[in-house]
């Protein structure tokens, strides 16, 4: 998707800094609240080039958002960072020496090791974030970490090795329950060298989908579990991608990536207990990235190759018995500004609309997205020509929203630039993750060249 080359200079990041929003399409369009940023002196350096794939709002109304970064050799660590809940609502760089700053960022991982987060909950002022660890031995495990939300300190940790000997696995995603435990779930059993990556890294090609369930007893204690009280393993599933309890809290809907050609994307629901309910294959998905459980059905995000080649977003509907309702696809948003002016929809070919995150928001859902064109490379000499004049291999970050029929009722196609910028200076710009605050407003994690950030509509 993005490429990750630092952003120019640091120095033009003091400037105040301004979303450009395209492709308005309703009268309900939200406005910007507020916009948090920073570049890579949160986490070490510009060359740790942090990038964040979730996002979650703590019950004191901070952000913590969770991805991996680059360590000085090359490889990748994990890293949590809480920002503020008390930041006023205006666009503001953090850094330590600006007028604001998050709270604390803490790095997790080894050096020359592979290690990552992929999400985090929180529960009565603690922060529990999940993901994979690189051991001594050089296998790649599941872990999970207890934080104290004040001060960022580790309270405890644990690594999860696969039960199969010399294999990988990692966790991939975490929700806390009603019943204030927490469940969570990733792959295990993967072949040495076959995890590429998680989130917008990239999928596991091999392995067994698991899901583990922590009691609130064990969730709380200060000592790690060493066990969870009950596991699941999948058979036909690689890893679960997302996961969320169902609407009347009597189980769990689990967003799963398949194992084999049968179908990209599969849906499991089981109870409190683990045991299976229902399964379904939803071949016309294509890739499944998250869930959301409503009281309307069940909806997955993900994106899926057009026919002409190129990538739309993508967006279902299951039944909570298990049926499949609808898809629908979306993608190449016309117009915008700056070097997005006037643009019409573009070659469908060229334009990947790739969605990372759904969620709940007024009468109807949020696609979390990134549109732009990957590369021009190995393209024919009128086509490469044709991708070397799209300002779209720029890319910007893609909210879409819907009705709960899938009907579109704004699309938002937007650039994060700074004030004293040049034209050509716009940076990519992606949405990863987001989420519903708890006043009703939505919150977008965003990648950026430079680093990432979070932005707040309302």
């Amino acid at each position: 998707m993005i490429q990750y080359a630092v952003f120019k200079k640091i120095l033009i990041i003091m400037a105040l800094v301004t979303i450009i929003p395209s492709s308005i399409w309703a009268s309900d369009y939200p406005s910007e609240k507020s916009f948090f940023v920073m570049d890579g002196s949160c986490c070490g350096g510009e060359e740790t080039d942090p990038h964040a794939v979730h996002g979650i709002e703590t019950e004191t109304g901070a952000f913590v958002l969770s991805g991996k970064m680059i360590d000085q050799t090359g490889m990748e660590d994990g890293f949590i960072l809480k920002i503020p809940g008390s930041l006023p609502d205006e666009k503001i760089f953090l850094h330590e020496e600006e007028e604001f700053n998050f709270d604390w960022f803490v790095k997790l991982g080894n050096v020359n090791k592979r290690d990552g987060i992929n999400a985090a909950a929180s529960s009565e002022g603690s922060i529990f974030a999940v993901g994979y660890m690189q051991s001594q031995r050089g296998f790649i495990e599941g872990y999970l970490v207890k934080l104290d939300e004040r001060s960022g300190d580790i309270i405890w940790d644990r690594s999860f090795p696969s039960n199969k000997k010399n294999s990988e696995g990692a966790i991939e995603s975490i929700i806390r329950t009603s019943d204030n435990g927490m469940l969570v779930a990733g792959v295990r059993n993967s072949e040495k060298g076959t995890l590429e990556g998680f989130k917008s890294y990239g999928n596991p090609v091999s392995g067994n989908a698991y899901v583990m369930y922590f009691s609130e007893n064990q969730i709380y204690s200060e000592i790690a579990p060493e066990n969870p009280i009950w596991e699941v393993e999948i058979k036909g599933a690689v890893s679960v991608k997302h996961l969320a309890e169902v609407p009347d809290g009597h189980g769990y809907i689990l967003a799963m990536h398949a194992d084999g050609d049968s179908a990209e994307a599969q849906v499991l629901k089981i109870s409190t207990s683990g045991e299976f309910e229902w399964e379904l294959d939803v071949p016309k998905h294509g890739e499944l990235t998250a869930i959301v459980a409503t009281h309307k059905g069940y909806f997955l995000s993900g994106h899926k190759e057009d026919q002409s080649g190129g990538i739309d977003a993508s967006m279902s509907m299951i039944s909570h018995s298990g049926r499949f309702v609808w898809n629908k696809t979306f993608g190449n948003p016309t117009g915008g500004d700056l070097i997005f002016s006037g643009l019409d929809s573009g070659n469908r070919k060229l334009i990947y609309d790739e969605c990372w995150g759904i969620t709940q928001f007024r009468n109807g859902l949020v696609l979390a997205c990134g549109t732009g064109i990957e590369e021009c490379v190995e393209l024919s000499d009128n086509l490469l020509l044709v991708c070397e004049d799209d300002p779209r291999t720029t890319w910007r970050s893609y909210l879409v929203h819907t009705d709960f029929s899938g009907n579109l009722v704004w699309q938002r196609a937007s650039s994060f630039i700074f004030d004293d910028d040049e034209d050509e200076d716009v940076p990519s710009t992606a949405s990863e993750w987001v989420f519903t605050t708890a006043n009703g407003d939505l919150a977008s994690v965003v990648d950026l060249d430079f680093g990432m950030g979070i932005e707040v509509l309302k």
